[in-house]
């Protein structure tokens, strides 16, 4: 499984997860890196920034013990490239902006471990097959609603769609998630998954440049992804907004009905004995 879990979630130590990514950057200089704390930093020329960002959520999840740490490691990895262009909220992927989900797709490949010679970027952009991006729309969105084609605007930049090429052009620039992932909960009925994902502001990741030392930032908010498992896989089918603090309220309100019914039932209790 590759690593992909973020600092903060309580799963992990603050000392280990400092000594681990300490330890990763030693072994960097001597290993294959990943296409994003590797090609990103030498052809796009992201030095600093957009590695912290990556380096943060490329190590954690091996250190998950339980098989629902496991799966919250990987819901974080899946769910990267969807925090990273943030869509607009839908109750139903048929209402879900179709330019975004190519996005998500695209930023899906553009985020993972890819060699720096996979694609070809001699015109001054990488150019991206339309198939590669057609793969991983469907593992991300599956047959519920065919892909559209088109040119996709994010933050800053513009993945350009040529239809005569059959591919889609990535500049070679800086480009930054909006977002990266912090799962804190799953919750399973039958086949639907219910995720509380919690994105955290990339520019919100710091490095001290003396003890490498990362700041732990709080989400900037969280939205309910709905996942809906198949023989083939699992799909994203709905994602909505959700208030930062409805888990605390709903925890406080039932601990409240709990300790109300306790002393109901201890009262009944006492009025028996009386008797």
């Amino acid at each position: 499984m590759n690593d992909s879990y973020l600092e903060g979630n309580p799963l992990f130590e603050r000392d280990d997860l400092e000594a681990d990514f300490i330890r990763r950057q030693k072994e960097g200089r001597h290993k294959k890196i990943s296409f994003v704390f590797g090609f990103f930093t030498v052809i796009f020329s992201l030095i600093g920034f957009f590695g912290v960002i990556f380096s943060a959520v490329n190590f954690i999840s091996e250190r998950a013990e339980t098989k629902k740490e496991e799966k919250l490691a990987y819901y974080n990895e899946f769910l990267l490239a969807v925090a990273s262009v943030d869509p607009k909220p839908f109750d139903d992927i048929t209402a879900a902006d179709t330019g975004e989900l190519v996005e998500v797709a695209i930023w899906s490949i553009i985020g993972s471990d890819l060699e720096p010679d996979r694609y070809d970027y001699s015109t001054g952009e990488l150019a991206i097959p339309v198939s590669d991006v057609e793969f991983q729309y469907n593992r991300y969105f599956g047959s519920q609603l065919p892909i559209k084609h088109q040119t996709v605007t994010g933050y800053g930049y513009e993945f350009k769609y040529n239809a005569e090429d059959g591919c889609y052009y990535i500049p070679l620039t800086a480009i930054e998630p909006v977002y990266t992932p912090m799962v804190t909960d799953s919750e399973e009925k039958g086949d639907t998954v219910t995720l509380t994902l919690g994105l955290i502001n990339s520019g919100s990741w710091k490095q001290d440049a003396k003890t490498g030392k990362i700041s732990t930032p709080d989400p900037d908010k969280y939205v309910k992804v709905t996942l809906i498992n198949s023989g083939a896989g699992s799909y994203i089918s709905a994602l909505r907004a959700t208030n930062s603090m409805e888990s605390a309220i709903v925890e406080i309100f039932t601990s409240a009905v709990i300790e109300e019914n306790t002393s109901s039932a201890s009262l009944v209790d006492e009025s028996s004995t009386a008797a």
